[in-house]
């Protein structure tokens, strides 16, 4: 579990205890290559947690798939349809696993009773939000104000260690620009 507790660390500071506990509540899951861990319109109720391996979260348009995200390890995964009420996540998003992954998850409902009873667990979950939110604030930014040159250069600044682990179409696609584009960027 040490991506997963470097992590934490790196964002949050949790107090040991409430590591102890969280970890403790974590179940191990080995997951093969191309395995949709979420899938659309479907209720998941667990959260997960990378410690090897990465993902991204994709939506069919127009017959093509559309990259929206990248998870990596340290990072976690889950619905946020899912997360925020037990409804299913998100008509078209899939989340798939690109590598063989070693993966924690823990059911939500259990998350939110560890919440509700360890004020550094509410915290750090609090902060992932936030920065999640951040996060994806900066993709739309730099999806209508950048150019296809800025954008894959954010790319190689925030996400270098997946150019060489993901489809190349993956990331065109993330980056809202054709393969070609890609390629003529990276050269």
């Amino acid at each position: 579990m040490d991506n997963i507790i470097t992590s934490i660390h790196k964002h949050f500071d949790i107090n040991s205890e409430s590591l102890e506990i969280l970890l403790k509540n974590l179940n191990l899951l080995n997951v093969r290559k191309k395995t949709k861990l979420i899938q659309p319109d479907r209720t998941d109720k667990n959260i997960y947690f990378v410690e090897k391996g990465i993902a991204r979260a994709y939506t069919i348009l127009d017959g093509k798939e559309v990259t929206s995200w990248f998870s990596e390890e340290g990072d976690l995964l889950y619905s946020t349809n899912s997360f925020h009420g037990p409804v299913p996540g998100y008509e078209t998003e899939t989340v798939q696993v690109l590598e063989d992954s070693v993966l924690y998850y823990m059911a939500i409902d259990q998350l939110e009773v560890l919440c509700r009873s360890h004020i550094d667990i509410a915290n750090w979950m609090r902060y992932v939000h936030q920065r999640a939110f951040v996060q994806m604030e900066r993709r739309l930014i730099n999806r209508f104000y950048l150019s296809a040159e800025k954008r894959y250069e954010d790319f190689m600044v925030n996400h270098a260690k997946l150019i060489r682990r993901v489809n190349l179409g993956y990331i065109a696609s993330y980056l809202g620009i054709s393969h070609v584009t890609l390629c003529a960027l990276r050269k």
